[in-house]
């Protein structure tokens, strides 16, 4: 278990490792004045870079960690779940 404050209030924490096979991934935009991927005028116009990549995220609960299995935790239980179906 984790423990931190936020704004003074007590904060715990778990760690949940992503499911095989998936990573999280941290994008850059592009800089003001540096040339978009795009065409001009395109509304979508721009880029972003890989900054940085994870394989874990903490689970925060207010006053005590999160239970096992249950939010954040199961929510992570579908991606493989779906990808079997």
């Amino acid at each position: 278990e984790l423990w931190a404050s936020f704004r003074g209030r007590r904060m715990g924490g778990r760690e949940l490792p992503l499911p095989p096979g998936y990573r999280g991934v941290l994008l850059r935009g592009g800089e003001p004045g540096e040339p978009p991927l795009r065409e001009p005028g395109d509304p979508q116009a721009g880029w972003v870079t890989v900054a940085g990549s994870f394989g874990a995220i903490t689970d925060w609960g207010a006053d005590a960690a999160p239970l096992p299995g249950r939010g954040l935790a199961r929510a992570l239980q579908w991606g493989p779940l779906a990808k079997a179906v």
